[in-house]
C-alpha cells in the first residue's frame, strides 16, 4: 500500500515548522559559519512554506521582524516555541541566551487565551535569567518579564485608545513621565 505524497508533504511541512525557532535563535551564533549556515537553512524553509514576507525579512537582515512574522503565521505553535525557548535559556553561549529571552518576550506579546498559567512558568524561568552572568541577559531578562505581565494586563476599561495606555506605561516606567516613546 502506498501513503499518498499529501500526507509525506504534510508531514514535511510540520518538521519544516518544528525546526524553525532553532534556526533562527542560531542566526545569532557565536560562530559565524553556523550563523550563516542556519541563515541559508531558515531562508530555504521559509522558500518550502512559502512564507514569502519572512524570507524578505530575513534576506534583509531584519531579523527580529522576522521573527514577529514567524509568531503571527504560527499561532498554534506559540505554546511549542515557548517551550523551545526555554531550552536556550541554558546556552553556555551569551547570543543564544539573549535571542531566547528576546523571542520569550515576542511571544509573550502574542499570548492571550490562558495566558496567566503560561506566564507563571515562563516568569519562573526568567528570574533564573535575572542572576546570568551577562549583564544584558539579565537586564533583558527583567524587560521581558515586563512585557509578559503587560501582555496579560489589560488597559483601564475607561481607556478607549489602549496603545496609547500601553506607551505611557512604557514611558512612566522608564522615568520619562509626559513623554510618548
Amino acid at each position: 500500500m502506498r501513503v499518498p505524497f499529501r500526507s509525506h508533504k504534510k508531514q514535511m511541512r510540520k518538521d519544516v515548522k518544528r525546526s524553525l525557532l532553532p534556526l533562527f535563535f542560531h542566526l545569532h551564533d557565536s560562530d559565524s559559519s553556523v550563523a550563516q549556515a542556519s541563515k541559508e537553512a531558515v531562508i530555504e524553509a521559509a522558500k518550502f512554506l512559502r512564507w514569502q514576507r519572512f524570507q524578505k525579512l530575513l534576506e534583509t537582515e531584519q531579523i527580529w521582524k522576522a521573527g514577529k512574522c514567524m509568531l503571527k503565521r504560527s499561532r498554534s505553535r506559540l505554546e511549542d516555541y515557548l517551550h523551545q525557548s526555554l531550552l536556550y535559556l541554558q546556552s553556555p553561549q551569551e547570543p543564544l541566551r539573549e535571542a531566547a529571552v528576546r523571542f520569550i518576550g515576542l511571544t509573550g506579546e502574542q499570548l492571550k487565551d490562558g495566558c496567566k498559567e503560561k506566564i507563571l512558568v515562563i516568569n519562573e524561568a526568567l528570574q533564573n535569567m535575572e542572576s546570568d552572568s551577562s549583564p544584558l541577559v539579565s537586564s533583558l531578562a527583567l524587560e521581558m518579564k515586563q512585557v509578559l505581565y503587560d501582555a496579560c494586563e489589560e488597559p483601564p476599561a475607561s481607556s478607549f485608545l489602549p496603545a496609547l495606555w500601553r506607551r505611557l506605561r512604557r514611558a512612566g516606567r522608564r522615568g520619562i513621565p509626559n513623554q510618548l516613546v
